[in-house]
Order: structure tokens, then C-alpha cells, then sequence
């Protein structure tokens, strides 16, 4: 069964935020690539969805609750408030 990610964001720190994400993932081996408005951060699995950040607008990643997939992209996300501000859902 699908367990889904729901998120709003507003980034006023866009590049300090690609900054932050870039050691994140060359540490957790995940792969990002930053473009003009997302970041795009594909996991080693590909059972789980990307995690795609817009700077303004709402997102979702379905990870189906595989660990630590879902643990690591909560912990992202929740990171996003130092950035500007986040709200998240789930289900």
C-alpha cells in the first residue's frame, strides 16, 4: 500500500538551500540535480518516488514506507522551514 508525502513550500533561501541539499546527498549517496525552480533528488532505490522541491508550490513523493527512504525525505522536508517555510501532510 502507497504511503504519500504531501507538502507546501515557500523557499525565500533558494541557493543556500541547494547548498544544504548537495552535502545531504553526496553524503547519503543520493543523486540532485537544481534547476531553476525544483530540486530533484533521486534515492539509490527505485522503488521509491523522487523528491522533487519547488521553491514555491506544493509537492508530493510516495515512498510506500520503505526505510530509511521515508524517515531520510521527512527529515529533508522538515528542513526545508530553516529555508523558508514548509507545510507537510501525510498518508
Amino acid at each position: 500500500m502507497g504511503y504519500t508525502i504531501y507538502f507546501k513550500t515557500e523557499i525565500s533561501k533558494w541557493h543556500e538551500l541547494e547548498d544544504f541539499l548537495r552535502d545531504v546527498c553526496a553524503a547519503l549517496g543520493f543523486e540532485i540535480e537544481v534547476q531553476r525552480e525544483r530540486i530533484l533528488i533521486t534515492p539509490a532505490s527505485p522503488a521509491v518516488e523522487p523528491l522533487i522541491i519547488k521553491r514555491r508550490g506544493t509537492s508530493s513523493a510516495k515512498t510506500y514506507r520503505i526505510e530509511p527512504y521515508t524517515a531520510l525525505y521527512k527529515m529533508i522536508i522538515y528542513s526545508l522551514c530553516s529555508f523558508g517555510s514548509v507545510e507537510v501532510s501525510e498518508d
